[in-house]
């Protein structure tokens, strides 16, 4: 009976250490991905942005195309 014993404290100490390994690789990966979700919303900000920009340009071009055109001329 103590042999069982034994074993089974065994068994769980390495239960407890491989629980602990893992929690810590855990935690590594939690600060990896929140970073990770951070870089892909600054990207998609940065996305909208230089779409906002460009439409705006092509609206402006699009409203003023024959003066430009003029322009560009000599006119």
């Amino acid at each position: 009976m103590y042999a069982k014993t034994d074993e089974l404290v065994e068994r769980l100490s390495q239960t407890e250490g491989a629980v602990k390994s893992l929690s810590e690789d855990m935690t590594e990966v939690k600060a990896v991905t929140a970073e990770v979700t951070r870089w892909k919303l600054m990207g998609l900000g940065a996305l909208g942005v230089t779409g906002m920009a460009a439409a705006a340009l092509a609206s402006l071009v699009t409203a003023y195309w024959s003066d430009i055109w003029w322009a560009l001329r000599g006119g």
